[in-house]
């Protein structure tokens, strides 16, 4: 054998020296890869090795062995049996004890302790609307998906023609990392090549975990200096010259007042009810010359969050689109801006007898002339009304068949097919009406302090025609943030959006548990292998050995069904809101969980659960977004939760599928106008535009669950075993074991070895202690199902 230190040659001891093996269980997470292989070795004090450990016997050597880096490399007949770090760990006049390190020592103690949020991701962003929709169908690692945060739902009033419209926000969508990107980061950045055809798949690439916002503790500040406002009555106003209406109390004209009256606890608003939630820790929020303003004790950095309920005049311009408020100005930099959704259903391809409907034509010029056909009776291009205005309300027969709706224009003396747009209503939809609108809202941090404190009088709404009124209602409320997320037009790099207070080896482990990995890292080349147990082992070449079994030492087979036990469950950690009502509900298991049940009476009694470390389940849900109801939108946060603060929740990991189309008239509004919605589930049952998936470790829905990535191993563990016996291997065979993609058997290889009772087909589960003076090692193998 040989010893070389930094690549000179050393002189060793008359000692045989066994290399440490290897073992298949330390390949099963990021922290168990970080112990690798050790060898310790001792080597005589020979005046070559005085020069090699720099005179380490020598109390005067100015520079230690250890204060660098040095390798190491243990050779026989040329193949390299270990090599890696070393480092000295004992002197004495005759000798040196050596350390080898061989494997994980690099990037899973690299993993092991950096932050998660330290990973240098090269991405920045504006928090604005067009980078919203632009993340959808960029490259970029960070997407914002919509989501709707648990909550208990407000009833409408049974007076109003429609529901509210609920407008979103840049507050309601979140962000999330690309998984693939975050896991290739790590490898790269500890300076090692990931090999891997499971993280190159179309499967793993695209799903995604959710980001967080920076959260820190706010209590005191809030106890201090916290407040909760409210409107005690609603006010009306009609839009000035420019189409706005202010929140200015100073104002002339045109003008609703503040956008909240009170903290006061206790308050009675106009209808004589009291109204819940309001406080004023320490007075700062007050009423300056008729204006609100906050000002607190101490300077301090603070955003606001607004909910407003108003009532905006309309008119519709589109089949798609309304006129009216549809801005709202909340300071500089703070300008929101949506469109006001047509939710008026178009009808011409259901017309029914004896119906009042409205014709309106949105592209209409002064001096048009329409007629109105249908098919009446089967007859077409039957005569239904003639009018030259925008609308015009017509009523059906009260008998017999109708249907096809066409309209025609008037050119010169003929009538031709009409090519603008246009729709055909209810007959009580006017050309303008009234929409009711809630939208929350939060603004950038600012610094406000007792000698600049913040007024909230430069508020307006705007986007409408002039004269055109707006209510503003009594539910508006109004409180700060303190160090809150990032908000409308903010500024942020991926540290802002990857603030969970996790390790990165964390979501290494978290993936081995869900897609059952393995990691195995060859030091010297810097690569790491990774693939799932079931493509792990078998992807090296098939090798028989059935001629190398060294019968002068026993063989041992070993049932493995004495190791685990006799129920295994995976899941996922406990879900929050939705996810904790549905398991509630009658659920079997928990949504995302799949155990197996082992045959065998040897196993262990009872049940074994392996909850995955990061992440919970996500419901999506149907319904939550009015102007597109079909649209599925996970379910995240706990309404009952008091702590919630609204900005982050329990960590998840989603599948992006792509843009979705919706159904009908369904539109997306803000920020995007188009017919499509970006579709991010952890569970899909299917549709007819896109095939479904699940990321439940069960079947769901008819979609294969995660347990496929389990279902070889934990089956073979049931029924099969463990057999131990001696080969013969020569050095060059040992180290092209622990090198893969070589073209020689290597440990992912399926092996057909002799057992004395017959050959079998086995993976390799372990090698012994490897003396290449002797004619054989000691292995364990896991016989496969198919011999």
């Amino acid at each position: 054998m040989e010893l070389k230190i930094d690549g000179q040659v050393c002189d060793l001891g008359t000692a045989p020296v066994a290399v440490p093996g290897y073992d298949a269980v330390k390949l099963a997470s990021a922290e168990s890869c970080r112990e690798g292989r050790s060898l310790k070795i001792t080597i005589p004090a020979t005046p070559r090795n005085d020069a090699l450990v720099g005179f380490a016997c020598d109390p005067r050597t100015a520079v230690g062995f250890n204060d660098a880096l040095h390798t190491a490399e243990l050779l026989a007949e040329g193949s390299a049996l270990i090599g890696g770090t070393v480092r000295l760990l004992a002197v004495s006049g005759e000798e040196y004890t050596l350390e080898i390190r061989d494997g994980g020592a690099g990037w899973a103690e690299n993993a092991a302790r950096r932050m998660f949020s330290r990973l240098e991701v090269a991405w920045d962003s504006a928090l604005t609307p067009t980078a919203i929709v632009e993340s959808w169908t960029d490259d970029s690692p960070v997407k914002f998906f919509p989501i709707h945060r648990d909550e208990y739902r407000q009833q409408n009033n049974s007076s109003d023609l429609l529901p509210a419209e609920r407008l979103l926000s840049v507050e309601d969508y979140h962000p999330f990392l690309h998984i693939a990107t975050l896991v290739g980061q790590i490898f790269r950045e500890a300076g090692y090549a990931v090999k891997s055809r499971f993280f190159e798949s179309a499967f793993f690439r695209s799903l995604y975990m959710s980001g967080a916002y920076s959260s820190h503790d706010t209590t005191a500040a809030a106890n201090r200096m916290g407040f909760s406002a409210r409107r005690l009555a609603p006010a009306t106003a009609a839009a000035n010259e420019l189409g706005r209406v202010s929140a200015n109390p100073k104002a002339i004209a045109s003008t609703v007042g503040n956008i909240v009256d009170t903290a006061t606890p206790q308050s009675v608003d106009a209808d004589g009810e009291a109204v819940d939630g309001l406080f004023n820790n320490g007075n700062c929020f007050s009423t300056d010359n008729g204006k609100i303003v906050f000002t607190p004790p101490a300077e301090i950095s603070v955003g606001f969050e607004y909910c407003l309920k108003y009532t905006t005049a309309h008119r519709i311009v589109s089949r798609t689109c309304l006129k009216g408020f549809d801005t709202v100005y909340l300071g500089p930099g703070s300008e929101f801006r949506f469109e006001l959704a047509n939710r008026y259903r178009d009808l011409r391809d259901a017309v029914a007898p004896n119906f009042t409907y409205r014709a309106l034509v949105f592209d209409h010029l002064a001096g048009a002339q329409y007629r109105l056909t249908y098919t009446r009776n089967g007859v077409p291009g039957t005569v239904w009304t003639d009018f030259a205005a925008r609308s015009a309300q017509v009523t059906t027969p009260a008998s017999g068949t109708v249907a096809d709706p066409v309209l025609l224009v008037r050119s010169g003396s003929q009538w031709v097919a009409y090519r603008g747009d246009w729709a055909l209503y209810n007959g009580y939809v006017g050309e303008t009406g009234q929409t009711m609108v809630e939208v929350r809202l939060r603004t950038a941090a600012e610094s406000v302090s007792p000698a600049s404190p913040k007024y909230f009088n430069l508020i307006y709404f705007a986007g409408a025609e002039p004269g055109m009124a707006l209510t503003l209602h009594k539910e508006c409320s109004l409180r700060p943030r303190f160090l809150s997320a990032p908000g409308f037009g903010s500024r942020i790099a991926f540290a802002d959006v990857a603030q969970h207070r996790i390790r990165q080896s964390e979501l290494l482990d978290a993936l081995a548990h869900l897609f059952n990995l393995r990691f195995f890292t060859e030091a010297a080349a810097r690569r790491v292998w990774v693939e799932p147990e079931g493509e792990f082992f078998g992807a090296g070449p098939e090798t028989d050995w059935s001629g190398r079994t060294d019968f002068s030492q026993p063989v041992e087979r070993r049932p493995v069904a004495p190791e685990i036990h006799e129920v295994r469950t995976w899941r996922y950690r406990d879900g929050d809101g939705a996810v904790a009502r549905f398991d509630a509900a009658g659920e079997e298991a928990p949504l995302g969980a799949w155990s197996f049940a082992a045959d065998s009476c040897a196993a262990m009694q009872g049940e074994k659960v392996l909850r995955n470390p990061l992440f919970s389940p996500s419901l999506n849900a149907a319904g939550h977004y009015l102007n597109a109801p079909s649209a599925l939108i996970p379910e995240v946060g706990d309404r009952d939760d008091a702590e919630e603060d609204g900005t982050n929740f329990t960590l998840r990991i989603v599948r992006y599928a792509g843009m979705h189309p919706l159904p009908g008239d369904e539109r997306w509004g803000y920020p995007s106008g188009r017919s499509e919605y970006p579709l991010a589930a952890f569970h899909f049952a299917g549709d007819d535009a896109a095939e479904g998936f699940t990321l439940c470790f069960e079947d769901r829905d008819g979609q294969q669950g995660l347990h496929r990535f389990y279902d070889g191993q934990v089956r073979r563990e049931a029924v099969r075993e463990r057999i131990v016996l001696s080969l013969r291997l020569a050095p060059h065979e040992f180290e092209a074991l622990l090198t893969p993609g070589t073209g020689a058997p290597d440990i992912r290889s399926v092996f057909r070895i002799d057992t004395g009772a017959g050959v079998v087909r086995a993976a390799l589960h372990a090698v012994g202690d490897y003396d290449p003076a002797k004619a054989s090692v000691r292995c364990t193998f896991n016989r496969l199902m198919e011999d």
